[in-house]
Parts: structure tokens; C-alpha cells; sequence
């Protein structure tokens, strides 16, 4: 009996809990889960609850996350550009190095790249789903031509 009042509550704060995500659909290219609203104020997604692993550069771009009301919003990108913002090495990790990649002048991606024998491994964010596999490979490729140039 006590169960069962019990229950109403608990599904009522397991459903508020995930209530303010959102995933941005940028296009063909990409998807960015795990947005949420918290204090009145659009938090983008966040690795450790400390590292930022998706940026918003552009003002069109977050006026249009902030007015969606969709659990889905899908935005139509101006173009299919990127641009390698920033790469240094790890100071935590040798053969470690942090890239973030300008997606558009709209989003900033931050990548982890791993050097392991000859072999680069490239990791985007996991709240970070490429739906364009050609464009994750350009990017890739771009990332490693840079780390070699510099090693």
C-alpha cells in the first residue's frame, strides 16, 4: 500500500528530471544531445560536468535553441565548413592532444586525439553524433595532418 503512494511522486520527478533536454539536429551533418535549461539558462552539453564539449558561436543560433519548444529542434546550417580553432598537447597525458573545430562559425567542437604506436585515434564528444560520416572524415584528417606536422 505504502508502495503505491510512493509511486506517483517518483515518476513525476523522473520525468521532470529528463523534461529539459533537448538535441539540436544541425542539418545533415550533425546532432548534439544532452541540451538542457537549468536555472533559466541554456546549458550545452558538458563531459565530467566540467568540460565543455559543444560551444555556441553564433547569436541566430542560440535565439533559435532558447524560442524551440521541441524535444527535436532541427536547424538548417548556412553551410558545410570547418575550421581547426585550437590544438595543443594534453598536460595531463603524453601522445594526448585537445582539439576544438569550428563548425560554420556556429558550433564549437572539442575533439580528444590519442597517439597509440603509429595510429591516431579521434574522438569526438559522445553527445556528438556525426550523421554525415564524409564530413567527420575530413575533419579527422585535417586533425592529423596538423598533430604531424607538429611532432
Amino acid at each position: 500500500m505504502w508502495l503505491r503512494r510512493l509511486l506517483l511522486p517518483a515518476c513525476v520527478l523522473f520525468w521532470a528530471a529528463g523534461a529539459g533536454a533537448a538535441t539540436l539536429v544541425y542539418g545533415n551533418l550533425l546532432e548534439v544531445r544532452g541540451i538542457a535549461w537549468q536555472d533559466g539558462r541554456l546549458q550545452m552539453p558538458l563531459s565530467r560536468k566540467k568540460y565543455a564539449d559543444v560551444r555556441l558561436l553564433d547569436r541566430s543560433l542560440y535565439q533559435f535553441l532558447v524560442s524551440c519548444q521541441e524535444e527535436k529542434c532541427s536547424f538548417s546550417p548556412v553551410g558545410k565548413e570547418y575550421n581547426i580553432f585550437s590544438l595543443r598537447a594534453a598536460k595531463t597525458r603524453e601522445n594526448m592532444w585537445i582539439a576544438q573545430v569550428d563548425v560554420n562559425g556556429q558550433l564549437l567542437i572539442t575533439f580528444l586525439i590519442f597517439k597509440r604506436a603509429d595510429a591516431f585515434s579521434i574522438k569526438p564528444p559522445d553527445e556528438v553524433l556525426f550523421k554525415d560520416k564524409g564530413f567527420l572524415e575530413a575533419i579527422e584528417h585535417s586533425l592529423k595532418n596538423q598533430i604531424k606536422a607538429h611532432i
